[in-house]
């Protein structure tokens, strides 16, 4: 790689030159490998999303829209502009929240990254090789720029992942148009006007959340096709005092890290330390939800043995799905289940299961459920630091007999990861029911040898039902 050599660079400079030159033999082994895994976890979920209620009005909407035919969309293979399937594919990967988490960026990267790198690798004829490579570098600069205020963005009531979504797909898209960095740093400026996406939907059970990947990887597509053309957009989108963090995160007493956006480029990657979800809800539910399971197991219990729950957190779990208490244990929606840790401890614990299919109507009516759920109490403890979602699970029995179980690291991620069967079972489980188990067979098989692919057409005719 090549470094600028402007001593007065910003930040989304140094962005754009890491991107602009990153070759696909500077990726190690290691992070080649998770990328592979990231496209597989993001295609299924894809996959899942475009089968679920709130996909059709998505489909309606942009397929009206209409426009030059130059990507595919997962699931129904429609052909659409790339901007626009970047949208609809990136709305399907996020909404069943089966998709990944950065612990500490708080970024679903897969739903942002993936769409944008399939989109365009498909208008610019990309190989498998380049089109991972800018999948690669696209999820570093989304990283980064969230890791450097971890969880803060969440505290405002920002969604994190529609916060750094623009710049990550503009990186994507600008890296596959090969733009240099002079245009792709004002890609990057274009896209931090595209920065957004508001939380209360975790707390009425709305559907908007899941639309934020989608706004954010259509804009920021925009955003690199206007910077191939000349268009200028701001140099310190990242450090100015109207820029990024300045408006988003105005009066925080804490700085923000801006050395953690350059730090280390090419040598440190954030992607692999991104947790794979193994339950389709919020990831600050997981660790609790496998805790409580592991006290059944063990103990041979059955839901209807418990007492009481109390799970204890760091701090920064709180707001996300443990308050308001009372819209946690009463959720309006099914959607809603999904961003309480009290009800998904308890669908677990009552069903045995917590699938993609398991937040319904009829499970939201379960007065099981909704019981047990009223018994499950969150706790916040400052000394736990939120890293790899930990939690630790603290169970009382009716016959007064008291169970705990502690979990430093969500099964996933760094410290618990999935194994290379892990990964292929859940994709297999997540496609087969929207394209049939041997054509998912073929798909998978597909996804693990895109390095090799001279392009990535015949992939995504697979992943179209």
């Amino acid at each position: 790689m090549t470094t600028s050599q402007n001593a007065v660079q910003t930040r989304s400079q140094r962005l754009a030159d890491f991107v602009s030159s990153l070759q696909p033999d500077d990726l190690p082994a290691h992070v080649r490998q998770d990328a592979i895994w990231r496209l597989m976890d993001t295609v299924g979920v894809s996959l899942v999303g475009s089968r679920m209620d709130y996909a059709q009005p998505i489909q309606k909407v942009f397929s009206e829209m209409g426009g030059r035919g130059e990507s595919t969309v997962i699931g129904g293979g429609e052909r659409l502009p790339a901007a626009a399937t970047g949208f609809v594919n990136a709305a399907y990967a996020h909404g069943p929240d089966f998709d990944d988490t950065h612990s500490v960026a708080m970024v679903h990267i897969g739903c942002l990254a993936v769409p944008s790198a399939l989109a365009m690798a498909e208008r610019t004829g990309a190989t498998g090789a380049q089109m991972l490579t800018a999948l690669v570098a696209g999820a570093e600069v989304g990283l980064r720029i969230g890791a450097a205020a971890p969880h803060r963005f969440h505290m405002r009531g920002f969604h994190a992942t529609g916060v750094v979504g623009p710049f990550t797909a503009a990186a994507t898209a600008g890296k596959l148009l090969g733009l240099d960095a002079v245009r792709l740093a004002s890609g990057l400026g274009l896209a931090g006007s595209q920065a957004a996406g508001l939380l209360q939907g975790l707390h009425d059970g709305s559907w908007v959340k899941r639309l934020h990947p989608g706004w954010a990887v259509q804009g920021g597509i925009t955003a690199a096709l206007l910077a191939e053309q000349g268009y200028l957009g701001p140099p310190q989108v990242l450090e100015g005092g109207w820029a990024l963090y300045a408006v988003l995160l105005h009066g925080d007493s804490e700085p923000v890290d801006l050395d953690v956006l350059t730090d280390g480029l090419g040598t440190t990657w954030l992607l692999p330390e991104t947790t794979y979800k193994p339950y389709s809800n919020g990831a600050w539910n997981h660790s609790a939800m496998d805790g409580v399971a592991a006290i059944l197991a063990a103990e041979t219990l059955t839901y209807k043995d418990i007492a009481r729950v109390d799970v204890t957190v760091p701090p920064e779990c709180i707001p996300v799905v443990c308050e308001p208490r009372d819209a946690k244990i009463r959720p309006v929606t099914p959607y809603h289940m999904k961003f309480s840790l009290p009800y998904s401890v308890a669908i677990l614990a009552v069903l045995g299961h917590a699938g993609v299919d398991d937040y319904t109507a009829e499970v939201h009516a379960d007065p099981d459920i909704a019981d047990l759920a009223s018994r499950v109490y969150c706790d916040a403890d400052p000394a736990m630091a939120p890293d790899r979602f930990p939690a630790k699970v603290r169970l009382e029995t009716r016959d007064g007999r008291h169970f705990s179980y502690d979990i430093p690291a969500q099964r996933g991620g760094p410290g618990n990861p999935f194994s290379a069967d892990d990964h292929r079972a859940k994709f297999l489980s997540n496609a087969s029911p929207s394209i049939g188990t041997p054509q998912a067979q073929q798909l998978m098989r597909a996804i693990e040898t895109v390095w090799e692919m001279e392009s990535i057409g015949d992939l995504l005719r697979l992943a179209v039902g």
